[in-house]
């Protein structure tokens, strides 16, 4: 099966689209210990706490929390997909610990649920699996990669996704203010927090632990490597007035195309090419860089799969192309524009690089995407840049409504790998409806 592309023209260029590729993109390659989709024909991809659709992939261990992971292969024939755990320390590098030590059961599993899409345009064959199960369980805490592959071959990777699997040990105490320096007091939020160990003993808490903070669930803005400022007998205080600082950005923009037949407010027009399928054209965005801050319900850059014409949105929600707008009377200097959110993983991705178009005085992007509820931002990001920024395109206020995860490790004496003995979770602002 070969790639199949379309050509659709607007009345300011034209665009060339890949629709899906063939499973032939399978080949050895080298293992990435991020998320990472390593081949074309697999698309959304969704990894959560069993439940809670918009949770990070975290649970307890030896609890009954389970995951939940799934994805759609556009090549629409049943493969064998398996998957293994790979335990990694603090910083996502792969621990010397052998399988046997973090894994009771198999090394390696089967994904066996495995449905055709029903009454879609754009045909897929949907894989889903919640983990851990009874022939592959987790015994130790830590970070960990989930590894998919083809055909039981480890070296035909499809998918590498991370979670984490965490004890109580300690608890965490969250101070989220508008940042204490006066040049970010309006634009950054400040993350002091508190680790209490209680019982759990720490002999030196300068050296023995590693502490990192997100915001949102990503993972490229991370702070990691604080030390604490003030030991309190069993409290460790971090409180910094620029380390531990975030932009505060803006609420994030959405749209809604779970149903087609009643446009949402954010669509512009639906417009049904001659092989029915749906085009969905968004209004035009505007930078909002200088513009002030207002209030909007979000989920924090996540997506939902849903779908108004079935019951089961794994299998009944078809694609739809997604054109976006952002409105520039020039090019930005800054760095090349992106689409930005849980919808590209949190990466600039090529596929989700805008376009500017002089005559039409902005930028544009086309997405083939399924069904759902999406929040995304626009960022630019240059190669000098580690990070990408929303400043010029989005703006930061501190009252942003943010997640915040703090992660904290110990590698205790004769212990051969990064324990994760604290996981908290808190929004900013956690006063907003």
């Amino acid at each position: 099966m070969k790639v199949i592309k379309y050509l659709f023209f607007l009345f300011f260029g034209c665009i060339e689209i890949s629709v899906f590729a063939s499973g032939d993109d399978y080949a050895k390659t080298t293992l990435l210990y991020e998320d990472h989709i390593y081949t074309s024909n697999i698309k959304t991809v969704r990894f959560y706490f069993n439940g809670w659709e918009t949770g990070f992939p975290a649970i307890k261990l030896n609890s009954d929390e389970k995951l939940n992971f799934g994805f759609d292969d556009f090549d629409n024939d049943y493969k064998t997909y398996n998957y293994t755990v790979v335990h990694c320390d603090a910083s996502w590098n792969p621990t010397n610990i052998t399988p046997s030590d973090y894994i009771e059961g198999y090394n390696e599993d089967q994904i066996s649920d495995i449905k055709r899409s029903f009454n879609t345009i754009q045909q897929y064959t949907h894989y889903h699996l919640i983990m851990p199960t009874d022939v592959l369980k987790i015994t130790k805490s830590g970070n960990y990669i989930l590894k998919v592959f083809l055909n039981g071959d480890q070296d035909q990777l499809a998918i590498t996704r991370r979670f984490m699997v965490y004890e109580e040990e300690v608890d965490v105490i969250f101070d989220i203010h508008p940042a204490t320096l006066n040049e970010y007091r309006y634009l950054k939020q400040e993350v002091d927090f508190k680790i209490i160990s209680n019982y759990y003993k720490i002999l030196d808490p300068l050296n023995d632990l590693k502490v990192v903070l997100m915001q949102n669930d990503r993972f490229d803005s991370k702070v990691e490597g604080l030390k604490p400022v003030f030991i309190r007998d069993k409290d460790l205080d971090y409180s910094y007035d620029e380390e531990n600082t975030f932009n505060g950005s803006k609420e994030f923009r959405y749209f809604n195309v779970q149903g087609l037949r009643s446009p949402d407010i954010r669509i512009n027009k639906i417009r049904v090419d001659s092989a029915n399928v749906s085009h969905i054209h968004l209004y035009n965005d505007e930078k909002r860089g200088f513009k002030r801050y207002a209030f909007e319900k979000d989920i924090n850059g996540k997506f939902i799969v849903k779908t108004t014409l079935g019951d089961a949105p794994d299998t009944d929600a078809d694609y739809v192309y997604v054109y976006f707008y952002l409105m520039s009377d020039a090019p930005l200097m800054e760095g090349d524009v992106y689409i930005f959110g849980a919808l590209s993983d949190w990466q600039c991705k090529e596929e989700y690089k805008m376009k500017y178009d002089a005559d039409f005085k902005g930028y544009r992007a086309v997405l083939f995407l399924k069904q759902g509820f999406y929040n995304y931002q626009y960022v630019t990001k240059s190669q000098k840049m580690k990070i990408p920024d929303e400043t010029l395109t989005e703006g930061n206020r501190f009252e942003t409504e943010n997640d915040y995860t703090i992660t904290v490790y110990h590698q205790p004496i004769g212990v051969f790998y990064d324990k994760l003995i604290g996981y908290k979770k808190v929004k900013s602002n956690a006063n907003k409806p």
